[in-house]
């Protein structure tokens, strides 16, 4: 087929809709589009049996047929042949459905104009004619966004093209998420549900050549140990501050030993917690640096650094608490400040996680 002229069969019922599809499609100066209209599905499948169309346009609601059962029948007709449906916004859900199906791409009724339904059917026959290409990750990372490069994602082993949405400038969403990675887990756990790519082209598969050391990191990775093991330096450190605010307002020496206990848990915590979110951050996001990593690192460091301290502080002088001097509030300053320091990393590893 010559990419300069491409055969295009639209099967609409509304004349106006029809009419404004050929008026785009005339707007490309840079390829000649022969469409063909038909305002049912009986003849539209006639046309397709005769052979010689390059992509359909197809509307789910005729008057011959409506819903997903117009699409099932376009597609054994002409499996060879790329679809893109044509939908309102009522309708969408089903667009959605047909693509998952096997439909290249779906169009909401005036929402398009002439670049992007271009854009579309050049996608649409080129994802036919040559397949989807095969990408290794080495590979996925070239497109990253950055400098005029296109952007790629990966997500369940499809490859999708983001270059020209708006909420990846750069190559870069929401200041975590970057192209040229595979987003798998970070899509599933993200509030939002997964068709948002359907919006995106499909441009190739992720195909995986892992070493046995990498295959085991992502297993355990797979096993969340930083979301398990952080819960327990966020606790300790929370009722180490707790209980010895309980004991100075109080003077109940049992509080103060149950601070120290809870000191030691946390001192045996936090290191475990430090180097799973750091394997969780190497694998997952690639070590990618970013300013709320950053932040984290920082304060995971300072964490360790303050729950040493207080640990080393407290076998040393272990009526450091009791015997009120001015080191006594140093003591009680950094404990109670472990608060914060748990807060501010939990915070954010929430807004890592549901961003």
């Amino acid at each position: 087929m010559n990419m300069e002229h491409i055969k295009v069969l639209l099967i609409e019922d509304n004349p106006g809709d029809a009419r404004l599809i050929q008026e785009m499609l005339a707007e490309e100066k840079n390829i000649s589009f022969d469409l063909e209209w038909k305002d049912n599905l009986s003849e539209g499948l006639k046309r397709l049996a005769e052979g010689g169309i390059d992509v359909v346009l197809l509307d789910l609601t005729l008057p011959d047929s409506r819903g997903f059962n117009t699409f099932t029948r376009v597609q054994e007709k002409a499996h060879q042949v790329p679809i893109i449906v044509l939908t309102g916004l009522d309708d969408e859900t089903l667009a959605i459905r047909a693509v998952r199906q096997g439909a290249q791409d779906y169009l909401v009724k005036g929402k398009v104009d002439s670049y992007h339904l271009v854009h579309a059917i050049l996608y649409a026959i080129a994802r036919r004619r040559v397949g989807e290409r095969q990408f290794i990750i080495q590979e996925l990372k070239e497109y990253d966004g950055k400098e005029g490069k296109p952007a790629y994602i990966a997500f369940k082993g499809k490859v999708y093209d983001v270059s020209d949405s708006r909420l990846w400038k750069n190559g870069i969403h929401a200041n975590i998420h970057f192209a040229g990675n595979d987003l798998t887990e970070n899509i599933l756990k993200a509030p939002h549900s997964e068709e948002v790519l359907i919006k995106f082209h499909i441009i190739g598969e992720l195909t995986r050549k892992e070493s046995f050391r990498r295959k085991l990191l992502l297993k355990m990775v797979e096993l969340h140990p930083h979301p398990i093991l952080v819960h327990f330096s966020i606790a300790y450190s929370i009722a180490v501050s707790l209980l010895a605010l309980l004991y100075i307002f109080t003077g109940n020496v049992y509080f103060e030993r149950s601070s120290y206990y809870l000191i030691i848990l946390g001192f045996l915590a936090a290191p475990f917690s430090a180097l799973s979110g750091l394997l969780s951050w190497k694998i997952t996001y690639e070590g990618r640096m970013t300013r709320i990593f950053a932040r984290k690192i920082i304060f995971s460091v300072v964490l360790l650094f303050v729950t040493t301290v207080c640990f080393v502080w407290r076998i040393q002088n272990p009526n450091i608490l009791i015997t009120t001097t001015y080191l006594s509030y140093i003591y009680l300053t950094m404990v109670v400040s472990l608060v914060p320091i748990v807060t501010i990393l939990g915070y954010d590893g929430g807004k890592i996680v549901y961003s």
